[in-house]
């Protein structure tokens, strides 16, 4: 039986390589997208129904949730800095997403910029909220971190 434990944990190391490669791929092609789709020039939109913050708040939070899975199933538990990292990285994006539009006949708007950054935000917090379920669901006792508690 002991043989069959280390033999399924061997096949689950590739099958989580799979699952990490496939999100870090879907966080490229969605960045890709993304990208170019705020610099193709402005058309009418048929998309009246939503507001254009909406559209941007939605936008980063799914960038930030395929950033922050993509991460996390490559290098295990993310940390604090790393949060950081996925958050300052967004934000300074955003805002040169936005100054890259004015070329392209687009407007650069702070309010779409602030709609990224709640997007950001947002992503943040529901993936903190959904990996929490996930471990405690899993029956893990720590997020990553089996130190994090001790040296607070």
């Amino acid at each position: 039986m002991p043989h069959t434990t280390v033999e399924t944990a061997a096949n689950c190391r590739p099958r989580s390589a799979v699952w990490a490669a496939r999100a870090r791929t879907l966080a490229f092609v969605y960045f890709v997208v993304l990208f170019t789709a705020t610099h193709l020039p402005s058309t009418p939109s048929s998309i009246q129904c939503l507001s254009d913050k909406v559209l941007h708040t939605a936008a980063y939070l799914m960038l930030t949730l395929s950033v922050l899975t993509g991460w996390e199933l490559t290098i295990g538990g993310l940390q604090p800095k790393h949060f950081f990292a996925v958050w300052l990285v967004g934000t300074v994006y955003g805002a040169f997403d936005e100054f890259t539009q004015i070329p392209v006949g687009r407007t650069c708007d702070i309010h779409d910029w602030v709609a990224d950054v709640i997007g950001i935000v947002s992503g943040l917090i529901l993936f903190t909220v959904v990996r929490a379920g996930v471990y405690r669901l899993a029956g893990a006792t720590s997020l990553g971190s089996s130190s994090a508690g001790a040296s607070a």
